[in-house]
């Protein structure tokens, strides 16, 4: 489906797996529902700046640029998501919320220029990578209460931040 520049709306009650690119540069999709996908392939949705709503209530593992230049998402919910890849939400302007619970594991880049988002809570996160958060100008408030390993320069540019909870 990939530059289905005319593609807005897309449900798969079904699909348990989108491979890498499979909607990339669907310029007009605004809504993507996926509740038994498990896995998002890199670029999957990569270049989808209309793309606002998205649900992926099974989705345990999201690739490299999934989501990347997303810049209408404004809230990313993965309830049961244990692995964010690199640049997963690079660029995603737009983006304030996001809902990780069980994430354990933060790729390179993967909220890099998400300048709108102002508060994170990842309660099951162990690794943060490199630039993870690179450049997230509004954010105020980090909570990584089982955090032990912060990659370099991972918070650079957060020139908001305020508040920092990490594990003594």
């Amino acid at each position: 489906f990939a530059y289905c520049t005319s593609l807005t709306t897309i449900s798969f009650p079904k699909c348990t797996s989108i491979s890498m690119y499979a909607f990339t540069s669907c310029y007009s999709l605004t809504t993507a529902i996926f509740p038994a996908c498990t896995n998002i392939g890199s670029s999957a949705f990569a270049y989808c700046p209309s793309l606002t709503l998205v649900s992926f209530p099974s989705c345990t593992n999201i690739g490299s640029s999934a989501f990347n230049y997303c810049t209408g998402l404004t809230t990313a919910n993965f309830p049961v998501c244990t692995t964010i890849g690199s640049c997963a939400f690079n660029e995603c302007t737009n983006l304030t919320t996001a809902i990780f619970p069980a994430c354990t594991s933060i790729g390179n880049r993967a909220f890099g220029s998400c300048s709108s988002l102002m508060s994170v809570s990842f309660p099951a996160c162990t690794s943060i990578s490199s630039y993870a958060f690179n450049y997230c100008s509004n954010l105020m408030s980090v909570n990584f209460p089982e955090c032990t390993r912060i990659g370099n320069y991972a918070f650079r540019n957060c020139t908001s931040l305020t508040s920092i909870n990490f594990p003594i």
